[in-house]
């Protein structure tokens, strides 16, 4: 593939934030498709396409059109991977019926789920098989990207993750029956043998820990959370709940014994090659976190306004540099 690969963080529907930095980064739009001139560049989307934003539909119609065309390339998010299982009946197609799981579908229907979801299913009234036409598309959207020269995907890299998806011959869900994969996905109590959980969960949503000494906080919407992110690029054997927690925007308690488990964990070293994901709700202007550690959400959905849908012009360095930042602000 080419090594020219503008990297662009979660959308979530701000479907003209996305025209306007295509535009800003010198993309040109013909037959309804976004191209580089001369097929120079291609984008490499990081997912979460969906849900939050104005726009769902014009956005994934966008985001499907450049991939169809070979213009980009799109990784699935947490939240494509959320809806799949949103509508995705418990045990259908002969998939495993996973008892932990309520309502009847492998994501629970709770006021909070279709909550998040409200906006995409609002998008899509009275267009029933067109929706189901996208669903089919999520289902073709690569967990990860790993070449000669960088890594990407839409949370966390892990090499185990991935050598279990390689061992199952699975990088997206259509390379095997949907109905199977998903439900395998969703198996977090590890109710059959083949669960693959761990390694999507990894790879799309990224690691967490319990909080010490039954400590707390609200997120940025006003819930309450035991459990936070983890900088997987952070030494975990000295650093301080501080400097392991990743929780932009929120005050963490201060301190406390963290398990020996997550002391024990691997992470991403100084050394390996540049990775490129989004997720993780960062706040401010865009920067780069290590100079190979290269997140792209900066918070373009964020309820509050005033986040960034933000960019990294990649031309295969191993250093990367911050002045390759380009960002548009959201609404």
């Amino acid at each position: 593939m080419k090594t020219s690969i503008d990297f662009i963080g979660d959308i979530h529907g701000h479907y003209e934030t996305l025209r306007e930095l295509l535009k800003k980064l010198g993309y040109e739009e013909s037959a309804g498709v976004f191209r580089y001139p001369g097929n120079e560049r291609m984008v490499v989307f990081l997912g979460d396409y969906v849900d939050r934003g104005p726009n769902v539909r014009a956005t994934l119609n966008l985001v499907k059109s450049m991939r169809d065309e070979g213009s980009a390339i799109a990784l699935m998010g947490n939240h494509e991977f959320n809806m799949l299982s949103f509508w995705q009946k418990n045990g259908a197609g002969g998939g495993h019926f996973l008892k932990h799981m309520k309502d009847g579908y492998l994501r629970g229907h709770s006021f909070n789920k279709v909550a998040v979801h409200s906006r995409t299913i609002a998008d899509f009234v009275g267009r029933k098989d067109e929706f189901k036409d996208y669903l089919d598309f999520a289902k073709t959207l690569p967990f990860y990207l790993e070449e000669d020269s960088f890594r990407a995907q839409h949370a966390s890299f892990h090499p185990q993750a991935i050598a279990q998806l390689k061992s199952a011959g699975i990088q997206k869900f259509s390379d095997g029956n949907f109905d199977e994969l998903i439900a395998r996905a969703n198996d977090e109590d590890y109710e059959f043998e083949d669960s693959l959980f761990w390694p999507i969960d990894m790879l799309l949503k990224g690691p967490e820990m319990e909080l010490p000494d039954n400590q707390f906080f609200f997120d940025g919407e006003g819930v309450r959370r035991t459990r936070t992110r983890l900088r997987w690029w952070v030494n975990p054997a000295t650093a301080t709940l501080q400097e392991l927690s990743l929780q932009p925007g929120v005050k963490m308690p201060a301190g406390g014994n963290i398990d020996e488990k997550i002391r024990k964990r691997a992470y991403y070293g100084e050394n390996e090659r540049p990775v490129f994901f989004g997720h993780y709700w960062l706040t401010g202007e865009p920067r780069l976190i290590r100079e190979n550690v290269c997140c792209l959400d900066f918070s373009v959905a964020r309820h509050t306004g005033g986040g960034y849908l933000a960019c990294y012009r990649f031309d295969g360095e191993q250093k990367l540099d911050e002045s390759k930042f380009v960002w548009v602000k959201g609404p």
